[in-house]
């Protein structure tokens, strides 16, 4: 494997990287489908972190019917992905990978339903429970004077007994660790995509030990990029199902006959097996089939298999409608974006947690992914004999309506040694200092996010191009290529 990997990426062993390098290598791997373990040990598919052969399907689909859809015209007919094409088709392409990240991100989700923590809402046309991934009722949310009213959690005024059912409540969330071993895979499955549709001999690897620096690695002619990897979803539709009559819960004390339960309260165990489920849209209270929970390859399969263009846009447009709202800074927020945007992840109690922020919008991953950066820099790309490294920070979404404040100026320093700064003076006589092009490096090559991408180092700029990827998309150059990535 270490000769694979070294003919992929020649490092001269006289190279000061070069021992950095084989370490990397020893813990990479360029099956990006299985779960692999220190030591090269492949994981059981029942006991994978990701399914990983059918998040590839998932994405190929999503890409072949968006692709269509574009081709035919029919993209006209969606309202938010159209007015945004006419914008910029290459951050437009952004934006629906943001969607088919964030869509990865949930299927991952819908794994690991349980049959407790469901929440029960009477307030639609059918009684309903659904397992939510917010704080509160997927249902209510959007339909009451204000969204916090829906909360699942404890509300001023209540008594003692109804607070302690309503205990503070965030959704069902998984463990961060595992979200952010989720988001390498899905963060890689796409950046695979898009660097092989311009160099198709290009390999990707996945670096599969958590305490080594580099998340994953990206070779191809003789280039290589190290990725720190910083993802977490945006938007998680949650999953409902449908009852054929209310709920009850104990008896009226003065008949004896069974009390109703009452929405958002208690949480409810569920046999989830036994119904239908749905992924659920809060915009227009309208569902998609997840079928019946079960099999190896639950969810995928039946959700791969209503994957329509009509199917694939409505996803679609669903993340485009709560994106835009939430873009928009909170002070700034008018009309229907004011509650769209409380259905992303992180926004604070009694919603979400706030450390669930999606991607960079988290200030920890921001500041953590900036370190990593540094020390590639230092420890990778200055060694490098060759030049030939790059470094990448890459998530799904980057601080969005606080780049300013997190981002703006910090894309494009660049740094040095002071070893290698001379002093000098300009022609006025002021103190100043000289250093070679050759030893400035940059903090970021790029700051990959599929909403915006900052871009130093032209050959990242050239292998992520999204404007080529989505002519190439729009003119169905890539149907072959992508049909085959996929195994379609």
């Amino acid at each position: 494997m270490l000769d694979a990997h070294l003919k992929n990426y020649p490092c001269p062993s006289d190279c000061p990287a070069h021992i950095r390098m084989l370490e990397l290598f020893g813990v990479a791997s360029e099956d990006i489908d299985n779960d692999v373990r220190v030591g090269a040990k492949k994981v059981a598919l029942a006991n994978q972190l990701v399914d990983g052969f059918e998040m590839r399907k998932l994405i190929a689909t999503m890409l072949l019917r968006v692709g269509e859809g574009i081709s035919n015209g029919n993209v006209a007919k969606y309202t938010n992905v159209s007015a945004e094409l006419a914008k910029s088709p290459a951050r437009t392409m952004g934006y629906i990978l943001g969607a088919i990240s964030d869509l990865c991100f949930n299927m991952e989700y819908v794994r690991r339903i349980t049959d407790a923590r469901w929440s029960y809402c009477n307030e639609a046309s059918s009684p309903r429970v659904y397992y939510p991934y917010l704080g509160v009722c997927p249902h209510c949310v959007l339909k009451l004077a204000k969204p916090t009213d829906a909360a699942l959690g404890p509300k001023v005024g209540v008594s003692d007994e109804e607070r302690v059912n309503r205990a503070r409540y965030f959704g069902n969330k998984i463990e961060s660790h595992h979200v952010g071993r989720i988001g390498e895979r899905v963060i890689v499955y796409l950046l695979d995509v898009l660097t092989k549709s311009c160099r198709p001999n290009a390999k990707s690897l996945i670096i599969f030990d958590d305490q080594h620096d580099v998340d994953a690695a990206f070779f191809f002619d003789g280039v290589g990029i190290l990725a720190q990897i910083k993802a977490s979803p945006l938007i998680l539709l949650p999953v409902v199902a449908k009852l054929h009559m209310e709920m009850t819960e104990g008896v009226d004390e003065a008949t004896s006959l069974p009390r109703k339960k009452k929405s958002h309260l208690a949480f409810t165990g569920f046999p989830s097996a036994e119904h239908e489920l749905h992924f659920y849209f809060s915009i227009d209270d309208s569902t998609l089939s997840l079928g019946h929970r079960g099999g190896a390859h639950w969810p995928y399969r039946p959700l791969i298999d209503q994957l329509t263009e009509e199917n694939v846009f409505k996803i679609i447009e669903n993340w485009f409608s709560i994106y835009l709202a939430f873009a928009v800074p909170k002070r700034g927020r008018e009309g229907d974006n004011i509650k769209l945007a409380y259905l992303t992840s992180g926004w604070g109690a009694p919603i979400d947690d706030n450390k669930a922020k999606a991607g960079l919008a988290r200030s920890d991953n921001m500041m953590k992914g900036t370190y990593a950066s540094l020390k590639y820099g230092a420890y990778y790309v200055q060694e490098c004999a060759r030049g030939t490294l790059k470094t990448a920070l890459v998530a799904n979404i980057d601080p969005v309506h606080q780049y300013a404040d997190y981002l703006e100026k910090l894309e494009d320093i660049r740094w040095g040694h002071e070893k290698d700064f001379s002093p000098s003076q300009t022609p006025d006589g002021k103190d100043a200092y000289t250093i070679a092009a050759s030893n400035l490096t940059n903090l970021f090559d790029s700051v990959f996010t599929f909403n915006r991408q900052i871009v130093n180092d032209k050959t990242l700029g050239d292998v992520w191009n999204l404007d080529l990827f989505y002519s190439k998309l729009k003119s169905s150059q890539l149907v072959e290529f992508v049909s085959k990535w996929g195994n379609l």
